[in-house]
C-alpha cells in the first residue's frame, strides 16, 4: 500500500500498528473501522482519500470541500464521480495527473490552462496528445523531460534551447543524442552530474571546469578517474564527502583541511580514521552528533565543554541504557 495512504488511515484510526504498509491489507479493516474513518473526515483531502478506497461513502461527502487536486486524485481512481465534479476547480497540473490516469476526460480539458511544464509531464506518458501541444511554449528543460521518455519527438526539438543541465538529464537516459550535444555549454556541475552516471562520456569532458565538489561527486561514484584529479582543489567538505564513499583515497587527503564538522561527519561513517583526528577541533555540537553514532569515542570527549544545548542534542541521539539515555549519568 502507498505509504501516504497508509499513514492517513492510521492517523484517522488513531493507531500505531501495523508498523509498515507492507504488512497491511485493507481487508483487515472492519465496518466499524471504516465508520470511524468516515466520521473523522473533515477536509476535501480526507474525503478524496476515503472515496478512492471506499466509494460507497459518496452519499455522505460534502463535495464542495474538494479542491482541484482532490478531484484529480479521486477521478483518477473512481471516474464514476465525474458528474459531481466542479471542473473549474482544476488547474493545469490537476488536469495533467488526471489525464495521465484517465485520458477519457480529454474532451473536457481546457487546454489553455496547461503551461509548458504541464505539457512535458503529459507527453512523457501520453504522447497521443501531441497534436494538441503548443510546441513553441516548451523550453529546453521541457524538451529534455519529454525526449528522455519519448525520443521519437526529436525531430520537433529546437536543440539550441537545451542548456547543460537539460542535456545531462537527457543523456543519462538517451545517450544516442550525444552527437547533437554542444559540450561547451557544460559547467563543472553539469559534468559531474553526467559522469557520475555515464562515465563513457569522459573523453568529451573539459576537466578544467571541475571544482573540488565536482570531483568529490565524480570520484565517489567513478573512482577510476582519480588519475585526472587535481587534488588541491578539494576542500574539507569535499574530502569528507569523498572519503565517506571511497575511503581508499585517504592517502591523498591533506587532513588539516578538515574542520570539526567535517571530522564529525567523516567519523560517523568511517571511524577507522580516528587516529588522524585532531580532537580539539570538535565543538560541543560536533561531539553530540559523533557520540550519537560512535559512542566508543567518549573517552576523547571534553565533557566540560558541552553546553546545555549540546547535552540535549546528545541525549536525543544516543540509545537508551537501563531506562535512560546513554551518557545521562
Amino acid at each position: 500500500m502507498d505509504e501516504a495512504v497508509f499513514d492517513w488511515i492510521k492517523m484517522k484510526l488513531g493507531v500505531d500498528k501495523p508498523a509498515n504498509a507492507e504488512e497491511f491489507d485493507l481487508s483487515e479493516l472492519t465496518p466499524h473501522d471504516w465508520e470511524t474513518i468516515a466520521s473523522r473526515c473533515g477536509t476535501g483531502y480526507d474525503w478524496s482519500e476515503l472515496l478512492q478506497l471506499k466509494p460507497e461513502f459518496a452519499d455522505r461527502c460534502p463535495w464542495e470541500k474538494l479542491d482541484g487536486w482532490n478531484w484529480s486524485k479521486l477521478l483518477s481512481v473512481q471516474p464514476q464521480f465525474a458528474d459531481r465534479c466542479d471542473w473549474k476547480k482544476l488547474n493545469g497540473r490537476d488536469w495533467i495527473w488526471l489525464l495521465r490516469a484517465q485520458p477519457r476526460f480529454a474532451a473536457g480539458c481546457p487546454w489553455k490552462k496547461l503551461n509548458h511544464f504541464d505539457w512535458s509531464l503529459l507527453l512523457q506518458e501520453k504522447p497521443e496528445f501531441a497534436d494538441r501541444c503548443p510546441w513553441k511554449k516548451l523550453n529546453g528543460g521541457d524538451w529534455s523531460v519529454i525526449l528522455s521518455v519519448q525520443p521519437h519527438f526529436a525531430d520537433r526539438c529546437p536543440w539550441d534551447q537545451l542548456n547543460g543541465g537539460a542535456w545531462v538529464w537527457l543523456l543519462r537516459s538517451q545517450p544516442q543524442f550525444a552527437e547533437r550535444c554542444p559540450w561547451e555549454k557544460f559547467s563543472g556541475d553539469d559534468w559531474s552530474g553526467l559522469l557520475m552516471h555515464c562515465p563513457q562520456f569522459a573523453d568529451c569532458c573539459d576537466w578544467e571546469k571541475l571544482d573540488g565538489f565536482d570531483w568529490s561527486k565524480i570520484l565517489s561514484a567513478q573512482p577510476q578517474f582519480a588519475d585526472k584529479c587535481p587534488w588541491e582543489k578539494l576542500n574539507g567538505v569535499d574530502w569528507t564527502f569523498l572519503l565517506r564513499c571511497q575511503p581508499q583515497f585517504a592517502d591523498k587527503c591533506p587532513w588539516e583541511k578538515l574542520n570539526g564538522v567535517d571530522w564529525t561527519f567523516l567519523l560517523r561513517c568511517q571511524p577507522q580514521f580516528a587516529d588522524r583526528c585532531p580532537w580539539e577541533k570538535l565543538k560541543g555540537r560536533d561531539w553530540a552528533r559523533l557520540l550519537g553514532s560512535q559512542p566508543q569515542f567518549a573517552d576523547k570527549c571534553p565533557w566540560e565543554n558541552l553546553t546545555g544545548w549540546d547535552w540535549a542534542d546528545l541525549l536525543g541521539w544516543v540509545p537508551m541504557r537501563e531506562g535512560q539515555p546513554q551518557f545521562a549519568d
